[in-house]
This record gives structure tokens, C-alpha cells and sequence, in this order.
């Protein structure tokens, strides 16, 4: 059980919160487009084969998995029917698209040769379910690539929360390591994860939260409190967030993004 489906965060509240964000989430998702380059960048499978793009939100790495891989069957799928639509509707690729839950899948089983995901396990409520279903998807020799969001990212506006409003929080949590990995272990003989810090750069904390909120990526608890961001609290967190700044530069936030690449898909009951 990951930190999501502890919180029991309803799957239709990330559903809406993406759709909802979808015609204007590309202008802002400049980690998720780098993370998303970076993955394709690790994906050395060979061509021609069936692939999925699980979680593929915009759409965004579509055309360059067409490209570099030429897939006999390029199969998009994502929780959102919002994001698919944009998807299909903007990304000009031959794609066979799907709304669908991660854990829970309509292909059949030992039908593909490869599976990325990028910065979607995330958001699920349990990564062994999601581990064990794209285990289950793929063939003999088939692997699974994905990168997703650990503990340490967004550190700064934790810490600056936790000054402002302590015992309160106000940031996603996200798995350790050794949770991420024991996870998917429950899926894959093998699993590979290679953790690189990438550290962006705002005018002020609150043009970051103004992205998150704009990428469907805000706080997602489902107990949270209505008033948390009354103007006392959030004025002493903006001080607290401020000591970080750099004068050439701006604020920084962290993210401390897992690449992951899993082999050996164990045979599931």
C-alpha cells in the first residue's frame, strides 16, 4: 500500500483534477516533458513490436515513440478521458486508445513487448496492483519502463509548510525508495532504479503552486482542510519558502524523479 491509497484519494478526484487540466497543461509541464525525453532516451527495446504508453496524459510522448520505435501497435492509455481525448485529437499518432484504470487493464495477457509510463504510478493507489498488471501484460522477454516522482521531491515547500502550519500537511507524499522498489518488486524479478535529483527554478513560491494547481498536481489528501491557506498561513509560508532564494535565479523546488526499468515479469495467479 503506497501513501495514496492510504490518504484513499477517490480514483475519479485525479481523473477530473487531469482532465480538467488538460488544454493547458503542455504550456506548463516543463519537468514532465523533460522526465518524459529522458525516459524515451533509457527505452532500448527493439522496434516493431506492441507498446504501451500507460498514463500517457497530452499525449506528449506519442510521436516519439512512433518514431523511434515504430511500433507494429502503439496503444495509449490513461485514466482521464479528458487527456485522451486531447490526446487523439492533437497528437496526429496511430495510436489504439484506452480509458483505463493502470491496475486494471482490458488487453490481454502476454500481449506486449514493452510498457513506459511516465510520472503516472505516482498517483495510483497501489504500485504491487499496478506491478502485478504490467507483469501480467507482457510477453517473455518484455520489459517496463517507467519514471515517477520519491520521497525528497518538493522538500522545500514541505519544510516551509511545516514552519508555517506545523502538524498540518500541505504536500503529496510520494513512496521512499525502498517502498517504490519493494512494490514492483511484486511484479518483476529485476528491478532497476536510478533516483537524479532536477531542481527548477520560479520567480516565487507562488508561481509554483500556481503550476501545480494549473498541471492537475495540487495537493490531493483527501481529508484536507479548507483552511489551510487562510492569508496568515500562507503569508509565513511564502517567508519561510523565501529563504531559499537564489538572487539570480529565483526559488528553487526538487524533484526527485526515479527511473525505473523492470525485467523478468513473474507469473502471476
Amino acid at each position: 500500500m503506497n501513501a495514496w491509497q492510504s490518504n484513499q484519494i477517490p480514483r475519479k478526484r485525479v481523473s477530473d483534477d487531469f482532465g480538467a487540466a488538460a488544454d493547458s497543461y503542455d504550456e506548463v509541464a516543463h519537468l514532465q516533458q523533460r522526465v518524459a525525453l529522458d525516459l524515451i532516451a533509457r527505452l532500448k527495446v527493439p522496434p516493431g513490436g506492441t507498446g504501451l504508453d500507460l498514463g500517457c496524459g497530452t499525449g506528449f510522448s506519442l510521436p516519439q515513440l512512433q518514431q523511434e520505435l515504430a511500433p507494429k501497435e502503439l496503444i495509449a492509455a490513461d485514466l482521464s478521458p479528458g487527456m485522451i481525448d486531447y490526446a487523439r485529437t492533437r497528437r496526429g499518432v496511430d495510436a489504439r486508445w484506452l480509458v483505463a484504470d493502470a491496475a486494471s487493464l482490458p488487453l490481454a495477457s502476454a500481449s506486449l513487448d514493452w510498457i513506459q509510463s511516465s510520472l503516472m504510478i505516482q498517483w495510483c493507489g497501489d504500485t504491487s496492483a499496478v506491478a502485478q498488471e504490467m507483469a501480467r501484460l507482457l510477453r517473455t522477454g518484455g520489459e517496463a519502463h517507467l519514471a515517477t516522482l520519491v520521497d525528497g521531491t518538493l522538500t522545500e515547500l514541505e519544510t516551509a509548510w511545516a514552519e508555517a502550519d506545523p502538524g498540518r500537511r500541505h504536500v503529496n507524499r510520494f513512496l521512499a525508495l525502498s517502498e517504490l522498489e519493494a512494490g514492483l518488486a511484486a511484479g518483476f524479478e529485476r528491478v532497476t532504479i536510478d533516483v537524479e535529483p532536477l531542481v527548477l527554478w520560479y520567480p516565487d513560491v507562488m508561481a509554483l503552486l500556481s503550476e501545480l494547481k494549473t498541471l492537475g498536481a495540487s495537493y490531493k489528501d483527501a481529508g484536507r482542510h479548507r483552511s489551510a491557506l487562510g492569508p496568515g498561513r500562507l503569508k509565513a509560508m511564502r517567508r519561510a519558502y523565501d529563504r531559499h532564494r537564489d538572487a539570480r535565479h529565483g526559488v528553487p523546488a526538487t524533484w526527485q524523479v526515479a527511473f525505473v526499468r523492470m525485467t523478468g515479469p513473474r507469473p502471476q495467479p
